[in-house]
């Protein structure tokens, strides 16, 4: 945590009021995304309690699915399969493709129109739809497994997809709406206590002077998807008399016990559903900043290769990825992660302050620019320009000699620490020298470099290649190095390395192994 994250922080506190962290929103919105919110029945992996969902504002008029007994497979897929074909019948048309020229080279390609924007309460509900939800309808239908109606299989590649792709930084195809807040807004609370919707629009909206009663009180409001305790103990009864009811066979019975369990978990969806949307809605009040534009962008083209595949009928997904593949998907999120820092501290000052307090930055005033420098690059064979500028610190650098930085004022002029003490850095500017010539920068300027310095060519292995990382112990790391002559331990060998950390669920009440 920065210095600038410390005094946001304490001024919240202090004034019991969330503290604005960023000038521009960098999350794209769209205009009409779709609402999700799902409560699951606690200890199991895929048992939902209730889904809402719904591109409204208001949950009076979203769509709601209850089971009455989700242990019960034909009652839990009853209210999956109404989600599921909703769901696959609201991405279908994200799904068009149309036929546009390339941009280089002629000839044309297929491109989707629109990629598609799922909104949900918090971190733990993406969570639980993509990669618990997903994973567990995705090979539905395929040999022996359960049967499901098609949507419920298209339904479950979709989030698989979606699962996948919520792991690239700055996506904004499926959005938390608490981690979206969390990045504009400083609270006085934990990043922990963040994650709880209800307590972080409280902050929001301003505490009152019992601020401890309050959040205590709104933190029992859980939107999902683990249900509230206490509120899970009230509905068990109503889930066990629709169960009785299922199995002596009385349909009126049965009817009942599920009005009761959706008159119990409907108003829960609704809450969850309208503080999603409100948070949403703060969120549009906010500008966007410039790169959110292009970061969606790319969300787009990833949303094309998955509907050119759904094109070819239900994309399937492997339980593990191969190596080359893991190795690829870490290169890209690395990418991204360093892309995102770059264009929100280009974007947004609040961002860029909270940098330099972290020492990232060189800040100070020009002493002294050499333009007519020339020097022979790394990997060149003849001279070319590289400006000199001599710059007296304002402010301390965590900077060393060799490190890379880019200039505040135009990204595209990149340059290297020379050398550097207590007062001056010397920089080398070795990308965009020409600009930088005929940039206004001169004795007396005050000048902002920041240590950034994002991926931007291409990935560094080839397509047949697979990082040392990502290989099998008995593959060679190279084509001259020898393999790895570590032993693999047996069945048996495992088996018999004891396990620390183990415990008795007679030790300790209320552990499940």
């Amino acid at each position: 945590m920065s210095l600038v994250d410390l005094i946001l922080t304490a001024e919240a506190a202090e004034s019991r009021s969330a503290v604005r962290k960023t000038a521009f929103r960098h999350v794209h919105l769209d205009e009409r995304p779709l609402i999700v919110v799902a409560f699951n029945l606690s200890g199991e992996a895929a048992a939902p309690i209730g889904l809402m969902w719904g591109t409204g504002s208001s949950a009076d008029d979203a769509d709601f699915a209850v089971s009455g007994e989700p242990r019960n497979r034909e009652s839990r897929f009853e209210a999956i399969n109404a989600f599921c074909d909703d769901f696959t019948r609201h991405l279908s048309p994200y799904l068009r493709l149309e036929t546009v020229p390339k941009r280089r080279g002629g000839g044309f390609r297929q491109v989707a129109k629109a990629a598609p924007q799922i909104v949900v309460p918090n971190s733990a509900t993406r969570s639980y739809l993509g990669a618990r939800l997903g994973r567990s309808l995705r090979y539905l239908g395929l040999g022996e497994t359960h049967e499901v109606p098609e949507p419920t299989q298209w339904a479950g590649a979709h989030l698989s997809w979606l699962a996948e792709h919520s792991n690239l930084p700055g996506q904004s195809v499926f959005v938390a709406a608490t981690e979206a807040l969390a990045d504009h807004y400083a609270t006085g609370q934990s990043a922990l206590e963040n994650a709880n919707l209800a307590s972080l629009l409280a902050w929001i909206d301003g505490l009152p002077d019992d601020a401890l009663a309050m959040l205590e009180s709104v933190e029992d409001s859980a939107y999902g998807p683990v249900p509230n305790p206490e509120w899970e103990a009230q509905l068990e009864p109503l889930v066990r008399a629709y169960g009785d009811a299922l199995r002596a066979s009385d349909k009126e019975a049965e009817q009942r016990a599920l009005d009761d369990v959706e008159k119990a978990v409907r108003p829960k969806l609704a809450d969850a559903y309208q503080a999603t949307h409100r948070a949403i809605e703060i969120l549009r009040r906010i500008p966007p900043a410039p790169g959110v534009t292009e970061r969606w962008g790319t969300d787009e083209r990833s949303w094309t290769t998955h509907a050119i595949r759904a094109s070819k009928g239900i994309p399937r997904f492997a339980r593990r990825h191969d190596p080359l593949r893991a190795a690829r998907a870490l290169q890209q999120w690395s990418a991204a992660a360093e892309r995102l820092e770059t264009q929100q501290a280009f974007d947004d000052p609040l961002v860029l302050a909270r940098l330099d307090a972290e020492g990232r930055c060189i800040t100070g005033v020009v002493e002294e620019v050499d333009r007519q420098n020339s020097e022979v690059k790394p990997g060149n064979s003849r001279r070319s320009s590289v400006p000199l500028v001599d710059v007296r610190l304002t402010g301390p650098t965590r900077l060393l000699a060799g490190e890379r930085a880019r200039l505040v004022t135009d990204k595209r002029i990149a340059a290297v620490v020379r050398w550097r003490d207590e007062e001056t850095v010397r920089l080398a500017v070795m990308d965009a020298a020409r600009a930088f010539c005929d940039a206004p920068i001169r004795p007396g300027h005050e000048i902002v470099f920041v240590g950034l310095d994002p991926w931007e060519g291409q990935d560094p292995w080839g397509p047949n290649e697979v990082p040392w990382t990502h290989r099998d112990g008995e593959e060679p790391v190279d084509g001259d190095a020898p393999p790895d002559d570590s032993p693999d331990m047996s069945l048996d060998e495992l088996a018999a390395v004891p396990i620390v950390g183990i415990v008795s669920p007679d030790d300790v009440g209320g552990v499940v192994l």
